[in-house]
């Protein structure tokens, strides 16, 4: 059986990689050499650790390339041909970080999208952001426009034959992570009002989703999928985070999380977008949002809660991680 290729990029990211962790062959199939999928993890320095790691696994080979250069990314695809071309796409891009300028993160996904049709790919993914449905679209700006702007491109390309389906995931568990995890929730805390709830999903669950959607197409073609694992207040997360590890979620001090969101404008946006989103919810002016939601479950039923997920974590090791680019420096001088 000639395994499908599939195009991941921002493989060696959190849900890049757990997209391939999550289409890793069964143990009969490792020992056959017979794989459904094949995937050619995108990266632009096969030399890194993480792409060394990503390539010593059976069923991944790391290319590297460059989205901001389409020149390149044509290559992977015209070298594709020879092994039956790629079957499937699964976009995900870097965030550009809190309050940056996201043009380049919209040129890069239009372009693969344009790519992908030319080379009559099968399956495209699109990664994107869950946002209380499109109601407010137009009001977007920076990351979230980006967002988007490529969606609606995406759905355009769609009329001339490219098969797509959109991952709308929610806020990422793995926010709370780590020093800047500590300062996340103190601002939420702070910032939020107490019955606020918010839409939670732990990273590995993004890339379940994805591998379900890749092993069953034809159910989530055009489809739009909510990735949310859980919704609460921030007092409802204490709670399951203290049942689950019997500690506190960490947290800086209230007076020092709210000297950061006066100082910091990109910080109060956060804010505003979560109290926006939980209002749209509350009203019900996001009528498909229970069936995308719905709809990711179809993908991968398991997807974990707050309190699991919090579980899961309370034998690792912290580590402070800038995986999101967010950075403390740059928040206390409003950079980001």
């Amino acid at each position: 059986m000639t395994p499908k290729l599939v195009l991941v990029t921002g493989a060696t990211g959190r849900q890049g990689s757990s997209l391939i962790h999550a289409l890793r062959p069964a143990e009969s199939e490792a020992h056959s050499g017979e794989h459904e999928f094949h995937i050619l993890a995108l990266t632009r320095n096969a030399k890194s650790p993480s792409a060394k790691s990503l390539a010593l696994q059976p069923h991944v080979t790391v290319v590297e390339g460059n989205l901001d250069s389409v020149v390149s990314i044509y290559r992977i695809f015209e070298e594709a041909k020879s092994n039956g071309g790629i079957w499937g796409v699964c976009c995900i891009l870097a965030f550009p970080g809190l309050g940056a300028n996201a043009d380049g993160e919209e040129a890069q996904g239009r372009a693969l999208a344009n790519i992908s049709l030319e080379y009559d790919v099968s399956n495209f993914i699109l990664s994107s952001v869950e946002r209380g449905g499109e109601r407010d679209d137009n009001k977007s700006v920076l990351d979230r426009l980006a967002k988007v702007r490529i969606e609606r491109h995406i759905k355009e390309l769609g009329k001339k034959g490219l098969s797509w389906t959109i991952l709308r995931p929610g806020f990422f568990m793995e926010n709370y992570e780590g020093t800047i995890g500590s300062i996340t929730v103190g601002v939420l805390k702070a910032g939020l009002q107490p019955t606020t709830t918010i839409q939670l999903i732990a990273v590995d669950d993004i890339g379940r989703v994805a591998a379900g959607v890749l092993k069953r197409p034809e159910l989530f073609q055009e489809q739009i999928l909510c990735i949310v694992g859980d919704h609460c207040t921030m007092k409802e997360q204490e709670e399951a985070y203290e049942r689950a590890t019997g500690r506190s979620l960490p947290a800086i001090p209230a007076f020092l999380a709210r000297t950061l969101i006066s100082i910091n404008g990109h910080t109060k946006g956060l804010i505003a977008d979560i109290e926006r989103v939980h209002k749209i919810k509350e009203e019900g002016a996001a009528p498909d949002h229970d069936s995308q939601v719905a709809a990711a479950k179809q993908a991968y039923p398991n997807i974990q809660n707050f309190e699991t997920w919090a579980k899961e974590r309370a034998s690792t090791t912290s580590r402070d991680r800038q995986w999101n680019k967010v950075t403390i420096g740059k928040l206390f001088t409003g950079q980001q």
